[in-house]
């Protein structure tokens, strides 16, 4: 049976980059495999995506903002 990735994670200590030429993004993350082990890998985003992306987390910021007691 093949060893199947459970989820991604971001990479400690690296940081995104853009590449202005082909448009898009990348930020690196680590696949987290059912045995235990890990593979380092991006995350290719297109500008859209990108933008998607930004609001997707900035969602998400607001939400623990306020699930830790922060305003509305």
């Amino acid at each position: 049976m093949p060893v199947r990735a459970t989820h991604a994670t971001l990479s400690a200590g690296r940081d995104a980059v853009y590449d202005p030429r082909a448009r898009q993004g990348s930020v690196p993350i680590e696949f987290h495999l059912d045995d235990g082990s890990t593979l380092d890998g991006a995350l290719i985003l297109t500008s859209v995506e990108l933008e998607w992306l930004h609001q997707q987390t900035s969602r998400l910021v607001d939400a623990h903002g306020q699930a830790l007691g922060g305003t509305p």
